[in-house]
């Protein structure tokens, strides 16, 4: 049956959850109060023995050996170890995750075991999926979102239906920032990164208000001048005589005001409330800041776009040097929405509120977790450097309400439920406008843009869950459970009048709808058997499910149609088999996990370079299989650690878009739309998918001496980390290879007695690999000849770089 849930039955399920928390809360018993959550510098840390750490993989906190779930777990300690602030740097710590900003639709890319999302098209979510503090956030612009003051950060692989629901089909990544204790403590740091000239600080406060009532407020504050080089010229004239300058002197730069503040009430012995609430306000170069050329065709010079000469002080080598520059201020200034005076920009401000109710009792605990979140960016971005204006402004608003209402028995007896609903609305406007053909305005007052679009969608989601637990003996627990999802959504998109000069190939007035309507189960079995108590094997069944939707970055030609807009739900399907032990009395922890899943109807989007057009679809299937393990050993002082992956993922029935200039001898054979026509498609099946090194792992140690009998001690640790070569293309262009890298991490401290102070110097990436995490074909640089006996002209590429080599150096003070 069609339904649509929207706004008024998210605030029903909220008032049902606090009338359900009233109602068991009056018979409850008064519970012992739980242990206080550890203070942050006790919290996960890197040299921890397993057995220490606590996760909530299954929604309940269990010791990390007693969860059967392939994870990743990162205390605070581990990242403030490295200066970790944001998601694309946690990529590095997790092998076999490549993820970093990208400039169009959803301006991420994040990819785990060779699944993922690109950021072509505002309309996907993410295969990997965010939850911080317990609130869902799919939509990728999070992976620019500052960490800070953070308890852990656990990473979740595989499909996650049955705990987080839809839109984790690929793994997730959940974030938990730490809470007020019923004690006074504070902290401040501060630092400098020198290769960007980085200047940073942050701190928290945190303690008892009076009885039963706790807060704590945490800030970071972040300004950098960027660490790659703008090699554009002080000002650049374009072939009509108008002025472009340099966006800047370096680029990567950027700023941010971030704050964050949770306050806890202990209502009764056994009801708490938390309320969280947190606002960032980031403004940079925008995406494109960090991109660099890839030159087509071995060329060792850019391709004149459209007849324009390449500027002199563009090349084809990833090294840290690109031309950035403005667009004329004049083109900005004319009807061109977001793109402000011209220069490259990117403005993110975002905001949260969590209310999480925590009832306890002799039978269930009850979790209602309520959220609000709410981003709007604009932003300038320009993916050919100075001397051709392939310019794009987006309006990137949206606004999310979500409940989950949780229930956990708690049974004396061998079985045990944990079961639930979720129900979340959203609504997305995406607008955008291109200047990417550089005529002027054809007559005085109108527009040198090329064309103008409005986007969005509403969008809703509700669904139940459960799980039964079932202790067979002593040593063996059997849970099985699924979750009913309903999605549905409704996308929209809309064409303006642009520049008159355009209006056949770019008319106004147009307007696509599509209607969205899908529902889905998603079962899970696992098997687990703990012969001793640090000791476990499990098996484990898992499904999960991606809604579909609607391609609201297609582009508006008279051509364009719904049914092209239009992509089903991605789902998968497998296991995965894992043993964890903790050996040498606590001294040595291992995990390791084989899997196999099958995505069924991936997900895949790509970029025609030639029609500027951007393609969804849904792929036959891509298959992942390996093996994955980790380990932990400290003696006294010393810790030695590692992580590696082996990862076979490949496409399976699969039929796609050819890549800009692939010729029929290329493998561009197939689908000719009619008889002598040029083909459109190549046949992906036994390929390996973008983002997908078959290798990666990292190995670290830590040395820590005590140089003083009051306390003074030194710390020392180093990691490499290491991963195979990958294609970053969505249609796997076979020069569009990021080789195999080696990186190098280190860090000194020197910690006062009882670590109320800290000294450090750390280096990130000190071999200084410029490493590409995402591309995409440059408009008008090639991409002829596709589907046919040739010649093929291959584009140019644009390629998004993560950072480069840099040196901290930090100063913290705990009171």
């Amino acid at each position: 049956m069609d339904r649509t849930f929207s706004r008024p039955a998210i605030r029903y399920a909220c008032l049902a959850s606090v009338i359900a928390l009233a109602a068991v809360a009056a018979p409850a018993s008064a519970q012992d109060d739980p242990a206080a959550q550890a203070p942050a510098d006790e919290a996960t840390t890197g040299s921890m023995a397993d057995s220490e750490i606590i996760v909530t993989a299954r929604r309940r906190d269990e010791r990390l050996i007693d969860a059967p779930v392939a994870i990743t777990a990162l205390g605070g300690a581990a990242l403030d170890n490295y200066a970790v602030t944001e998601f694309n740097d946690i990529a590095q710590l997790v092998p076999t995750m490549v993820a970093g900003k990208a400039a169009s639709g959803s301006s991420a890319s994040i990819f785990l075991r060779g699944v993922g999302s690109t950021a072509l098209s505002a309309g996907f979510d993410q295969s990997v999926s965010f939850v911080v503090d317990g609130m869902p956030m799919s939509r990728g612009r999070e992976i620019g979102l500052s960490q800070y003051d953070v308890q852990r950060v656990e990473v979740l692989k595989g499909p996650q239906a049955l705990f987080f629901g839809k839109n984790a089909t690929a793994g997730l990544i959940s974030v938990t920032t730490n809470n007020p204790r019923d004690v006074f403590e504070a902290g401040l740091k501060l630092g400098y990164g020198f290769e960007a000239k980085e200047k940073y600080g942050e701190g928290y406060i945190s303690g008892p208000l009076a009885e039963g009532l706790r807060a704590r407020l945490a800030f970071r504050i972040s300004d950098s001048e960027g660490a790659f080089t703008n090699t554009a010229g002080e000002t650049y004239i374009d072939p009509f005589g108008l002025e472009r300058h340099r966006n800047s002197k370096n680029r990567g730069y950027g700023r941010t005001y971030s704050s964050r503040a949770t306050i806890e009430w202990d209502a009764t012995d056994n009801l708490t409330f938390q309320v969280k609430t947190g606002y960032t306000d980031q403004k940079d170069g925008g995406p494109t800041d960090i991109i660099e050329r890839i030159c087509g065709g071995g060329r060792t010079v850019p391709f004149a776009a459209n007849g324009i000469p390449p500027s002199p002080n563009a090349d084809c080598v990833i090294n840290g040097r690109s031309d950035s520059s403005t667009i004329p201020v004049e083109v900005a200034e004319l009807d061109y929405r977001y793109a402000g005076d011209g220069r490259m920009y990117s403005r993110l401000k975002s905001g949260f509120g969590i209310l999480t109710a925590t009832l306890t009792s002799d039978v269930f605990d009850v979790t209602s977790i309520t959220s609000y979140y709410r981003f709007k960016q604009t932003d300038l971005n320009n993916v050919s450097g100075e001397a051709y204006p392939a310019t794009f402004s987006q309006l990137a608003d949206y606004r999310q309400t979500s409940e989950e209402l949780r229930f956990q028995s708690k049974w004396d007896g061998p079985v045990n439920v944990l079961f639930g609903l979720f129900a979340s609305s959203n609504k997305f406007i995406f607008n955008t406008d291109a200047y990417i053909f550089p005529l002027p305005a054809v007559a005085a007052g109108t527009t040198y843009v090329t064309f103008k679009r409005d986007n969005g969608f509403k969008g809703s989601s509700m669904s139940a869950f459960g799980e039964v637990t079932a202790n067979l003996s002593d040593a063996i627990e059997l849970a099985a459970g699924a979750r009913y999802s309903y999605e549905s959504r409704d996308s929209f998109q809309q064409s303006l009048a642009a520049n008159p000069a355009f209006g056949a190939a770019f008319p106004g007035g147009l307007r696509l709808d599509d209607r969205y309507r899908e529902s889905d189960v998603s079962p899970q079995v696992t098997l687990r058997y703990k012969p001793s108590r640090d000791l476990t094997f499990y098996a484990a069944y898992k499904e999960g499910f991606k809604s579909g939707g609607f391609n609201i970055s297609q582009t508006l030609t008279p051509a364009a149609t719904v049914a092209a807009g239009e992509f089903g739900a991605e789902r998968a399907r497998g296991g995965e088999v894992g043993a964890r032990a903790i050996l040498m009395g606590g001294a040595l922890s291992l995990n390791a996990t084989a899997y196999y899943y099958d995505y069924l109807d991936l997900q895949v989007q790509n970029f025609d370079p030639v029609t500027i057009g951007q393609v969804v679809a849904n792929a036959g299937t891509l298959r992942v299989k390996g093996i994955e393990g980790d380990f932990n050993w400290r003696s006294g002082g010393f810790s030695l650690r590692g992580a590696a992956a082996y990862n076979n993922a490949t496409y399976k029935d699969y039929v796609g878009q050819c890549y800009g200039g692939q010729t029929i001898a290329q493998g561009c054979n197939l689908l000719a739309p009619a008889p002598g026509a040029a083909f459109t498609s190549q046949d992906y099946d036994g390929l390996t998918p973008p983002k997908a090194p078959r290798f990666a792992g990292r190995l670290g140690a830590s040395y820590e001496v005590e140089l003083s009998g009051s306390g003074l001690r030194l710390e020392a640790s180093g990691d490499m980390s290491y991963s195979s070569k990958y294609n970053f293309s969505d249609t796997l262009r076979p020069d569009a290879i990021q080789p195999s890298f080696t990186k190098f991490d280190a860090s000194l401290r020197l910690k006062g007695p009882e670590d109320r102070w800290t000294l450090a110097l750390i280096g990130r990436n000190l071999s200084n690999k410029y490493v590409v995490t995402g591309g995409s074909e440059i408009p008008f640089t090639g991409g002829t000849g596709t589907g046919t006996a040739g010649p093929g002209v291959l584009s140019d590429l644009s390629a998004f770089v993560d950072n480069p080599r840099e040196f901290y150096i930090e100063a913290s003070v705990k009171f």
